[in-house]
């Protein structure tokens, strides 16, 4: 490989059997954490400034500004240090201190916003108020906002990328895709290749905070969701919209560590626990993929893994 950046993507489809479906339905997760930042960020991060670059958008050594829950912060200092720019990242402090570790390591900037309820709690007003913080940082000249929640690349490359891998590796034999949504974009994205094939698409929102589903927004744990509607969300791409629990997705992210050896975040064990849900809805013969999103290293310092 001539760069990094051609290290992103393409990363394996591994099969669960511990942890699967009571009823026998098939489930596979793509290991995402093996991207070069350990989050499947690394493709968003990768198709926001090369389709800047394309549009003319960005000029070498302008600054790039984003908000980000610490996922797409790694993510787009990669891709940034890489390609000659700099990265400034607006984060707020209730996210875990892994992630604010491995901004810097890459070369980051990082404006620290306050948040509502501290660590590790994360709230929809959390989200907004990075959103507020990174559009002010960016007006200032030489600066350039990717805008995860806006951008026009994401789904897209997703479609074009993380879809088609899914396809092809299942041989065709993919019915069933779930994923929860922080901007939405890898649902729709993903939607975009399989639903024409027939495959149903399930998305995912923290059950404490299911502002699409019309409940009250409230604070969960499950760092990387934002517990609102999103710009991106578009209903008719999706056939079943599931809320999960903060506790159920603790519990899912243990097993998948002690019972599968895959170590991942707590959104994965979230997206297990839909999938399991899906199996039920959709009954013995579904081939059900999921994605294992990120590293279990970036939660170290919160449950599950603390209390070890």
């Amino acid at each position: 490989m001539e760069s990094i950046l051609e290290a992103i993507g393409n990363t394996p489809l591994v099969r669960v059997h511990r942890c699967a479906p009571s009823n026998g339905a098939e489930l596979w997760l793509k290991l995402e954490y093996r991207n070069p930042t350990g989050s499947m960020k690394d493709r968003m991060a990768r198709a926001m400034v090369e389709g800047a670059e394309r549009d003319g958008l960005i000029s070498p050594g302008d600054t790039v500004v984003e908000y980000t829950g610490g996922s797409t912060g790694p993510a787009l200092a990669l891709v940034c240090r890489t390609k000659g720019y700099r990265a400034l990242i607006v984060m707020a402090d209730c996210f875990t201190e892994e992630r604010f570790q491995l901004m810097r390591a890459l070369g980051a900037e990082i404006d620290v916003v306050p948040s509502v309820e501290g660590r590790p709690k994360v709230t929809p007003k959390d989200i907004e108020n990075m959103v507020a913080r990174a559009a002010e940082l960016a007006s200032a000249p030489g600066h350039y906002a990717t805008d995860q929640f806006n951008n026009p690349y994401i789904i897209p490359d997703h479609r074009d990328r993380l879809g088609r891998e899914i396809w092809e590796q299942t041989e065709g034999r993919v019915t069933a895709f779930c994923q929860g949504m922080g901007t939405a974009s890898s649902v729709m994205g993903v939607s975009d290749a399989l639903k024409p094939h027939g495959v149903f698409i399930q998305a995912h929102e923290p059950a404490s905070s299911a502002a699409i589903s019309g409940g009250e927004r409230g604070p969960f744990l499950i760092q990387g969701w934002t517990g609102l509607v999103m710009p991106h969300w578009d209903p008719k791409k999706v056939d079943h919209l599931q809320p999960i629990g903060d506790e159920e997705a603790l519990e899912m992210t243990l097993r998948l560590s002690r019972e599968e050896g895959i170590f991942a975040g707590i959104s994965t064990g979230a997206n297990v626990v839909g999938a399991h849900r899906l199996a039920e809805r959709l009954g013995p013969d579904a081939v059900i993929v999921t994605l294992a999103v990120d590293t279990g290293f970036k939660y170290m310092s919160v449950s599950p893994f603390a209390e070890l």
